[in-house]
Parts: structure tokens; C-alpha cells; sequence
């Protein structure tokens, strides 16, 4: 696809969609809050992570104010792992995005979702400290809140520990975690991922 089209199928998107569009100004309006000029932006491959990535770009493409980096951390942990993550990159590449892959070299084998999370997290600001960007964008969106407080309901938190994921978290390094989806549903991201790369 030429830079042209990708352009084209990117406006479309947002231009020609009253709802996605909704969503771009829901989107626009919380970063441009932030008052930053340069984020790195975490992508998994999901639904929620490429329509970030759509949501920067045209962001990128509207006004040209930020710069975005985007990173993905091929955790190591299944065996294609390798694979999906190229998979991912020559998506990207098609819409002439850039995509940064880190590689997990630690060996993971309990509680898997806690230290992929800290593997992630540790490999990411590493990657901010090296851009000299300390601004981090991730695509946790409303499933994701109401997740996290079940999850602190299962575990028996008191009303301090049932509060929600907040919009900014202070990371090691000096990085700030910045997270302007999250009164978005899923199935509006998808919706915006399918629009911009067909597929997640």
C-alpha cells in the first residue's frame, strides 16, 4: 500500500465514521491535555493496541504537533512468539508505521502474567530512557477498568484498593504512564482496528 492510500484509508476511518470520529475527539482531547510533544506507544497486536496506533496516526496526520514511537515486547514465553511479533511489524510497515520490537531474554516460568508485566514495563522504560522520551502511552481501555476492579474485589481489597486504574502512573525512570482510553469499550476499538488494518 502505498503512503498515499494508507493515508486515504486512515481518513476514511475517522472522516467518513461520526462514531470513530466521536472517539478521535475523545482521544484528541485527553493527550492534548497531557501538554507533551513526544510518546512511545506500547502495542501488543490486539484490537485496543492497534487502534491506538490508528488514533496517534491520524492524530500525527491532523495537526503534526507529536511525535510517536511505537514499541512492541515480544515476551519470549510461546513458541511463535517470534512470529507474531514480525507479523505485527509488517502490518505496521504496510500503513508506513515503524514498529520497534524488544526481545525478553529472562526466563519466565511462574506467575507468568506478573512478570511479563514487569518484564514489559522494565524493557519499555529502558527504551524511553534510550528515545529520551519519558511519555508512555498504553491502550488500556473500559473492560480493562472494570477488570482490574473485579480483580481487586476477588483479592479482598478495602475501599482504597478497589479504586480503578488511574489516566497517569508514575513508572521507574522518570516515566509517566499516560492512558486516555479508558472510558472507551473494546468494541469500539475494534471497530477502529478493522477499519484501519482490516485485522488485529
Amino acid at each position: 500500500m502505498s503512503k498515499k492510500n494508507s493515508n486515504v484509508n486512515l481518513n476514511n476511518c475517522f472522516k467518513n465514521n461520526e462514531a470513530l470520529y466521536k472517539i478521535y475527539q475523545i482521544f484528541k482531547t485527553k493527550i492534548d491535555k497531557y501538554k507533551k510533544k513526544s510518546y512511545v506507544i506500547a502495542v501488543s497486536g490486539g484490537p485496543d493496541s492497534l487502534a491506538l496506533v490508528a488514533l496517534t496516526r491520524f492524530h500525527q496526520k491532523e495537526e503534526n504537533t507529536k511525535t510517536f514511537k511505537y514499541v512492541l515486547i515480544n515476551h519470549n514465553i510461546r513458541k511463535n512468539s517470534a512470529q507474531e511479533a514480525k507479523i505485527i511489524k509488517d502490518l505496521l510497515k504496510k500503513q508506513h508505521i515503524k514498529l520497534d520490537i524488544l526481545i525478553n531474554k529472562k526466563k519466565i516460568n511462574k506467575n507468568i502474567q506478573g512478570e511479563a508485566r514487569n518484564v514489559r514495563y522494565n524493557l519499555i522504560s529502558n527504551y524511553c530512557k534510550k528515545k529520551k522520551i519519558k511519555n508512555l502511552i498504553t491502550a488500556h481501555n473500559l473492560e480493562d477498568q472494570v477488570e482490574t476492579f473485579f480483580i481487586r474485589l476477588s483479592r479482598g481489597s478495602g475501599l482504597t484498593g478497589l479504586s480503578s486504574m488511574s489516566h497517569i502512573t508514575n513508572l521507574d525512570k522518570g516515566i509517566r504512564l499516560y492512558r486516555p482510553l479508558l472510558e472507551i469499550k473494546k468494541k469500539d476499538l475494534e471497530k477502529i482496528s478493522k477499519c484501519a488494518f482490516k485485522k488485529y
